[in-house]
């Protein structure tokens, strides 16, 4: 401890008290300076230490989470959680030192910088303040004259109570010194004897913990050394492995007579059906009865290439460069896969082939206890007099065979209409054309508002769809859409490739590149003389028109005449069976059209014989109509919208098909006669084959005239009953109402159509059980009755003519 100022120096103010003072200050100084130096260091350690404990924490759920990759080895699992539980142990006893630092030195050191040190240097103010006071008084004491005997005595006043102030506070600046330089000594060492205490507490803690776990660290280091020599077993038998890679390549084949596991498994490439045709490896198996695929990555689902094996063949893919091709063909779609190698190649077309017999058998063994009942079923409705209405399987086949042969027999129909390959078995429905299967998958990436497909024998054909395809065909189709082919174009063949098909497809059927537009038959119409158009005539064509399929008043007379002159050795007149089921005698043409109108349909005629498909499908005529085309509109006004309308009013589906080429709406408005739409004129015509090739087309069922009557108002209203049973068939809004506040059904029932009436009762009942709370659906007895309508309509309509009288 430094030796004390003596207070009578400190009293007389000497230079040696200025000099100890001066020296006393330099010591304060430099004792808060390093006192702060101190601080801020242990703040940074202590802020350091927080850092250390939180990454330290973030250290410990890292390694909890890694502890997920063990969940399998019970082990390994249980070793790290005690590890990381310990780690956390050691880092609350770290977290425990940092809070008492904080609390110890910091607080400590900084109270007595703020308080011990600051009073010191408030008694220095004040004894610098003073001190100056003091030698001011002096020095003006010492001029102050002799004569001036008052002021004298006034300067002597001040000087003395000046001069005991300053005794005092130079004596209060002097004891705080000595109190500061004596307090210094105690408030330091305590407050580091307080740190080692802490540090040796978490030493301590720390020791007892480690010593705890010594046992446990002897055990964990021998079961270690086990991995390790474990590890080192694994890495000699992984080299071992390498000898694998010479055996040849061996497929999974788990065959187990369970239906549900694979049959076979492996890589292939599959090419896809866009317009790029790439290809994809994909590992494939059979499962259940179906083919499916996933990605070797990034996909968790499979894909299921054909969910039913009994309605595919597989058979090999010879076209292109690539080996070891093979192709999966169903209704529907085909797909082409590549095998790696020859062995496989065979190997998976074995397997498919075994797994389409497996699923046919699995499929006939489930259902023939079903069979029996079916036919058991099938007796007991005879017997109650519904048998009539309800086919066998047998006859089902035996139909959809001789639809096959019957459209085959349509001129142009024996081959491809887009590549002329031989025995076509696909057909774009609303295009009304046959198809072969590599067109078939053209047309049907082009989607179905484009072309419709189906299958002539896999799938079930309605009966105006098969009316639909009698009425046009290839011949047809092609003289509308290959009307202007230029030289040097392209064209699709059998054996052409892929991209040159489709690209002669979409050219055809979605740009429409090839069909004559307005101008063109205007053109044509303006280069003719009048001598072509009529030898006899000097008038010039302004007026157009579509021929309409003739119709006489019955078609028993009509059949009856053609038996008896067959039964007589006569020759069969020209006759055609149009839509309208009644047989229409071209020998005669009655009414013909003025020269000086030219007609749509003269070149676009197909009379097919006799005896390719009964179209007579609806039951009602046009007796009285003798007009020999419908319309006679100024070539002015010629237009592909008009054309459609007078088409469908014609029931001419060739000169339909022509105005759909031609660019026409569906859904157009003729606002000459009353806001009607094509649909309504097809309805009107009394021809169900025009109103289902419109439906097919995409045209809107529920369209509705400036009186608000839809097709089905005008089809109830002329007593039609197969087109009433068609737009049921089509899901049509009965409950639509015109601007008489009429249904439909009020309509029948005003008419009296018997057969009308029942159809659209079974139509609203059909909804109410749809909507019932139960669940109960009537779909599949009312799609029973609206199909055995629509098969009596197309096979025998004369049943569906009922005498209202």
């Amino acid at each position: 401890m430094r030796v004390k100022m003596e207070l009578q120096e400190c009293l007389r103010d000497s230079p040696k008290f200025r000099a100890l003072l001066d020296q006393e200050e330099q010591n304060i100084d430099q004792l808060e300076q390093r006192l702060e130096k101190a601080l801020k260091i242990c703040s940074s350690m202590v802020e350091a230490g927080k850092t250390y404990v939180g990454q330290q924490s973030l250290f410990a759920n890292s390694l909890w989470d890694l502890s997920v990759q063990f969940k399998e080895d019970p082990d390994v699992l249980s070793a790290l959680n005690k590890l990381i539980h310990s780690l956390q142990e050691m880092n609350k006893f770290h977290t425990t030192l940092l809070d008492q630092v904080s609390r110890i030195f910091l607080k400590n050191i900084s109270g007595f910088i703020k308080k011990d040190i600051k009073a010191v240097r408030d008694y220095k103010h004040h004894f610098d303040k003073i001190s100056g006071e003091y030698d001011n008084i002096l020095l003006r004491n010492s001029h102050v004259p002799r004569s001036k005997t008052q002021e004298v005595e006034e300067v002597q006043n001040i000087l003395i109570a000046i001069k005991s102030c300053f005794g005092h506070l130079a004596l209060n600046y002097v004891n705080g010194i000595y109190v500061l330089q004596s307090k210094k000594r105690h408030e330091i060492l305590s407050t580091l004897l307080s740190y080692m205490h802490a540090c040796t507490v978490y030493y301590h803690e720390g020791g007892d913990l480690c010593h705890d776990l010594q046992p446990f660290f002897k055990s964990l280091a021998n079961e270690i050394a086990n991995m390790r020599d474990e590890t080192h077993d694994i890495e000699k038998d992984v080299e071992n492995s390498h000898a694998l890679v010479s055996i040849p390549e061996i497929t999974s084949a788990i065959g187990n007579g369970d239906s549900k596991s694979p049959k076979l498994e492996g890589y292939l490439f599959k090419r896809t059906s866009n317009a790029f045709k790439t290809w994809n490896r994909r590992w494939f198996y059979l499962f259940d009865n179906k083919l499916v695929y996933r990605r070797r990555s990034g996909e968790e689902r499979d894909t299921v290439m054909e969910d039913d094996l009994r309605i595919c063949t597989v058979k090999p893919f010879n076209e292109g460069e690539r080996r070891f091709c093979f192709e999966v063909v169903s209704p529907s779609k085909s797909h082409i896969l590549q095998a790696d190698s020859e062995e496989m190649y065979h190997l998976w077309i074995e397997a498919l082939q075994k797994g389409i017999g497996a699923a046919i058998q699995r499929v006939q063994s489930m259902e023939s206890p079903g069979d029996k009942r079916a036919e058991l079923t099938g007796h007991m409705n005879s017997a109650a007099g519904v048998s009539g209405l309800n086919n066998n399987n047998n006859t089902s086949k035996a139909q959809k065979l001789r639809m096959m042969e019957h459209i085959l027999k349509i001129p142009g129909n024996n081959s491809c209409a887009d590549c002329k390959c031989p025995n076509p078995k696909w057909a774009s429905i609303n295009l009304g054309i046959l198809l072969c299967i590599e067109c078939s998958g053209v047309h049907r990436s082009l989607g179905v508002h484009y072309s419709k497909v189906r299958s002539l024998t896999l799938d079930d054909w309605e009966p105006e769809v098969i009316k639909v395809m009698a009425e046009l065909g290839n011949n047809v189709v092609n003289r509308i859409y290959e009307a202007k082919v230029p030289d040097g174009v392209k064209r699709a063949s059998e054996h052409c490739t892929g991209t040159i098909r489709e690209e002669w497809i979409r050219t055809k059927y979605v740009e429409k590149k090839f069909v004559k537009n307005i101008s063109d038959f205007k053109d044509e119409l303006s280069n003719q003389t009048t001598a072509e158009i009529d030898k006899a005539s000097t008038l010039e064509v302004r007026k157009w028109g579509v021929k309409k399929f003739r119709r006489m008043s019955t078609t028993a007379n009509a059949k009856d005449i053609s038996k008896k002159k067959k039964s007589c050795g006569e020759p069969l007149p020209d006759v055609v069976e149009n839509d309208d089921g009644n047989n229409a005698d071209t020998s005669e043409q009655s009414n013909p059209a003025p020269s000086e109108v030219w007609l749509f349909g003269n070149d676009l005629d197909v009379t097919p014989s006799n005896d390719i498909i009964d179209t007579n499908s609806d039951e009602e005529s046009t007796e009285g109509d003798e007009a020999a085309y419908v319309g006679e509109e100024d070539i002015l006004n010629l237009h592909s919208n008009l054309l459609l309308y007078k088409a469908s009013a014609a029931h001419n589906l060739p000169v339909m098909c022509q105005a759909l080429a031609l660019g026409a709406e569906k859904n157009w408005a003729n606002p000459n006669d009353k806001n009607r739409h094509p649909l309504h004129a097809a309805v009107l015509s009394g021809s169900v084959m025009a109103c289902a090739y419109l439906l097919l087309n995409g045209a809107k069922i529920n369209i509705q005239d400036q009186n608000g009557r839809t097709p089905l108002h005008l089809a109830t209203r002329e007593g039609h009953t197969a087109q009433v049973c068609l737009f049921l068939k089509y899901r049509a809004d009965q409950h639509l109402e015109d601007e008489e506040g009429k249904v439909p059904l009020s309509m029948a029932e005003q008419k009296e159509h018997a057969d009308i009436v029942t159809l659209l009762r079974l139509g609203r009942l059909n909804e109410e059980m749809k909507d019932t709370e139960s669940g109960v659906s009537g779909d599949d007895t009312f799609n029973d009755v609206v199909r055995d309508f629509s098969r009596l309509a197309y096979s025998n309509p004369e049943k569906l003519q009922r005498n209202n009288d």
